[in-house]
């Protein structure tokens, strides 16, 4: 899954950590490849809000 997503190479032992939002169409809609703990639910249910 992390290879068609984006987050690993095909010849990458571990895949980078990155979070994405897949969208209703399983397209990804959003990536964050760096992301604050703090911040990051607010982060993403804003993009969610901005799919529907």
């Amino acid at each position: 899954m992390s290879i068609a997503y984006g987050a690993a190479d095909d010849d990458s032992a571990r895949p980078s950590r990155v979070s994405v939002l897949v969208g209703p169409d399983g397209k990804v809609a959003a990536s964050y490849a760096t992301v604050k703990p703090a911040d990051h639910p607010d982060e993403v249910l804003a993009d969610l809000n901005r799919l529907s």
